[in-house]
């Protein structure tokens, strides 16, 4: 009686370890895109937008939920620091239904509020994705999202004129000086 205690005990503990793992290693039935949203160079007072896109491949029809998550340190890229207000982060519609094997965008706007103390840093946040379900596991998606505030490096357009306007004054100034020199 006590090794078939024991023994029902056993099987009761191998089921409980090992039946989420094969839950959570079937395919998602759904994804979203991009995986990874930068934006940089997004100065306080201004805001950005983007859209995921929300990949139902299940045979029935869901409706998903958008939220935001704020990762711990470690799982955090290197020198970014957490989202100061995930309150500055809005989606367009805030719950989705996506039919069967179909897609669906969602708009995601970022906003800085205007001030001096929000400038020269960089943030990561993540966006979660959940269809909503009465199971007990529920697979949540992540989109990481890197928001800088510093400004943005010049591109090699604005680069090139930067450096004609430059040799252009060199020329003018040392046109300049040369006939200034001349004596008259």
């Amino acid at each position: 009686m006590i090794g078939r205690c024991s023994l029902a005990g056993l099987i009761a503990a191998l089921l409980l370890i090992f039946l989420p793992s094969i839950t959570l290693a079937q395919d998602f039935s759904f994804a979203v895109s991009p995986t990874e949203v930068q934006i940089i160079g997004l100065r306080p007072g201004e805001t950005a937008e983007f859209e995921l896109t929300i990949r139902n491949k299940d045979e029935v029809s869901h409706i998903f939920a958008l939220t935001t998550f704020r990762p711990p340190e470690e799982e955090r890229r290197e020198g970014r620091a957490e989202f100061p207000d995930a309150g500055w982060i809005s989606f367009s519609p805030l719950k989705i239904e996506v039919p069967a094997n179909h897609e669906a965008n969602v708009t995601v706007t970022v906003a800085i509020p205007p001030g001096r103390e929000w400038a020269s840093y960089d943030w990561e946040i993540w966006l979660g994705v959940a269809a909503e379900s009465d199971d007990l596991l529920a697979v949540k998606v992540y989109t990481r999202l890197l928001v800088s505030t510093r400004a943005s490096p010049l591109s090699p357009l604005a680069l090139a004129a930067w450096i004609v306007v430059g040799i252009m004054l060199l020329g003018c100034g040392g046109y300049y000086f040369r006939r200034r020199a001349r004596p008259g």
